[in-house]
């Protein structure tokens, strides 16, 4: 498999540095995914403490002959030039990123652009079915630690648990 650095969306004010991984074949078109964060800022192996769940599926699904392009997340890029910004919406923070992710590979003449999917992880797989209405257009939906609760109280409950860990960290 090879890692190659790509861009997102040049065009656009928030291009995003990512990796398309590509299998060792090379007879004929690769399916391939497009790989979804969840909330908040993340990078593109989405690392969580020493776990790097996104390069870990981007190594384990180009070994089966999948292309995995992942990218960092336009609030981890430019989360300082976002923060003022009241209007930002899951649209701008993450369905647009990934739209312009499956454009990309589509443009790959090595990709199957029929066989392009979406893994969509936490927020990014309670997105993904939207990300697919609003212009995604994949072959498949794969939703990863989604939730049937509703964003708003998913969000409250991650930021109450922000603020017991700054009031608890403040008496230590």
């Amino acid at each position: 498999m090879a890692d190659e650095k790509i861009v997102i969306g040049t065009e656009t004010k928030y291009p995003l540095n990512g990796i398309l991984t590509i299998p060792n074949e090379t007879n004929g078109l690769f399916p391939a995914v497009v790989l979804v964060q969840g909330s908040g800022p993340s990078n593109m192996d989405e690392k969580i403490g020493n776990n790097y769940p996104f390069k870990d599926l981007a190594e384990g699904l180009s070994e089966k002959g999948i292309a995995v392009l992942r990218y960092d997340k336009r609030t981890l890029v430019y989360g300082k030039e976002m923060r003022n910004d009241t209007g930002i919406t899951v649209k701008e923070e993450t369905i647009e990123d990934a739209i312009l992710a499956a454009d990309f590979l589509r443009k790959d003449s090595r990709i199957d652009s029929n066989k392009i999917f979406i893994v969509g992880h936490s927020l990014g797989g309670m997105l993904a079915p939207r990300i697919d209405a609003e212009g995604g257009n994949f072959a498949g939906v794969i939703i990863m630690g989604g939730s049937p609760r509703k964003l708003e109280e998913i969000m409250m409950d991650q930021n109450n648990d922000v603020l017991i860990q700054l009031i608890i960290s403040s008496y230590h």
